[in-house]
Order: structure tokens, then sequence, then C-alpha cells
């Protein structure tokens, strides 16, 4: 993909970041970006490697992640297109985290380190923006730190299927459709499980009229039902099929 200093703008434009900035600043920073492509399963950057450039994807779907003692990958988060990565190693000029693996190909803009500084230090407004950015980064890692530790699947992964409505979610007659597909092991992977678990949540789920998930794409039915298993306010419902309690003979419950 060939783009124009013009189309590189309307997609900088697009970003909350540079939102705000004028057609000329725009222009400014156009000079500074390159085009990146990555197919499908290799990785962008791996863990250790230097942080000195800052990624928007165009399009495409890519995931960070990291790999356990024992060689498990966990997976922070999944992002797609318009979404933007990489700032807190170029800001601080340390090292990855973090991998980030192309789930589909996918195409980013670039813009390094030693570019985006000097801009940043012309433009302040944009300089403070970036700071909101990964203030906001660092609330949803603490947030899905506590999701882990305190909350059942159940729970996670009806948050989980919240949180990619808001990103990718788009009102149809059935429900909310999550415009973005993936499969049944990179949704385990969001909520730290395994794509068998994650099988037997979402049939347990369509039987009970709460989702349905045809081609790799979810579509919530029942909002509030779904709230409810976030919350845990139903310890029935959102069971996958043979899990839920029963009562001892005799008892009175």
């Amino acid at each position: 993909m060939v783009l124009s200093p013009n189309q590189k703008r309307e997609l900088l434009r697009q970003q909350d970041l540079f939102r705000k900035l004028s057609d000329q600043e725009l222009a400014d920073l156009v000079q500074a970006v390159q085009l990146r492509r990555v197919a499908a399963k290799d990785a962008l950057c791996r863990k250790g490697d230097p942080g000195n450039q800052l990624y928007l994807i165009v399009n495409g779907v890519l995931k960070a992640q990291t790999t356990s003692r024992a060689g498990d990958d966990i997976v922070f988060s999944i992002m797609g297109s318009g979404e933007m990565f990489g700032e807190l190693a170029l800001l601080r000029g340390g090292k990855r985290t973090a991998a980030v693996v192309a789930i589909r190909d996918a195409e980013l803009i670039v813009i390094d380190r030693r570019d985006l500084f000097p801009f940043l230090r012309r433009h302040p407004d944009a300089a403070l923006k970036l700071l909101e950015v990964l203030a906001q980064r660092v609330e949803n890692l603490s947030a899905k730190v506590e999701d882990k530790t305190f909350l059942n699947l159940p729970q996670r992964f009806a948050k989980c299927l919240f949180d990619l409505a808001t990103r990718w979610g788009v009102k149809t007659a059935q429900g909310v459709r999550i415009e973005q597909r993936l499969n049944q092991s990179e949704l385990g992977d969001l909520v730290a499980t395994s794509r068998e678990s994650i099988n037997k949540l979402i049939k347990s789920w369509r039987k009970e009229g709460v989702v349905a998930m045809a081609d790799g794409y979810i579509t919530i039915l029942d909002e509030k039902a779904l709230k409810r298993i976030s919350e845990h306010e139903d310890r029935n419902l959102g069971r996958p099929a043979g899990s839920r309690p029963t009562r001892r003979a005799g008892g009175a419950g």
C-alpha cells in the first residue's frame, strides 16, 4: 500500500493524539511517517527490542503478548484499526516489555523517536495528549490485573465482550455485533483460559439467548443478561452446562 501525504495526514487526524493539530502541524508530522506491513503470525517486534518507534494501526489485527517461564503465552491486548501502541517504551527510552504479533495481515504507520520528540517539543498540546493516553493505558492494565485476580471466568469473559463491543460493536436488529473476527483461542488468550473453556461458555450462552456466534463474529443478544453475568448477580446464569449447583437430597437448599 502506497499512501499520499494527504492520506497519511487524514490517518493521523483520526488519532486522538493528533486530532487537534492544524493542517500545517499535521503536514509537519507527515514528513516523519513511515509505513510498515506485517503478515499474519509474524512478529512486528519482540520483547527486549529497543523501543524507538510509535505505531498506529491502519488496518489488520495484532496482539501484545509475553511468554512465561513455563512457555505459556500471556496476551495483554488485541488491537485493531485506529489503535496506537509502543508509546511507553518510546517515551522512557527502554526496551519493549512485550512482543507484538500479527493475528491478521496488518499495515501500520510508524513514527521514530528521533522524529517524534522534536515534534512534541514544537507542539506541547500533542505531548499533553500523549500523557493522557499513557495514563489511560496504565489504568486499563491495572483493571485487567484485578479482573484476572478476583473475577471468575464467566465474569471475565462477559467484561471482555463488553470491552470488544465498546471498541468494535455495531447495533443490529439482533443486538450488538462485534465487527472484529476472533476465534475461540484468541478470545481465550484475552481472559487467560483455554479454547475449550471459551467454547463451553459460548455454547451455554447461546442456549440461554445471551450471545450468538457465526463465522467468528459474536453478537450480544441480551446485554442485560450479560451485564448480570459480569457483575455475578445470578450465580446460575452463564455457567457452562453441567456445572450448575444441585441441591442435596433431603436438604432445604
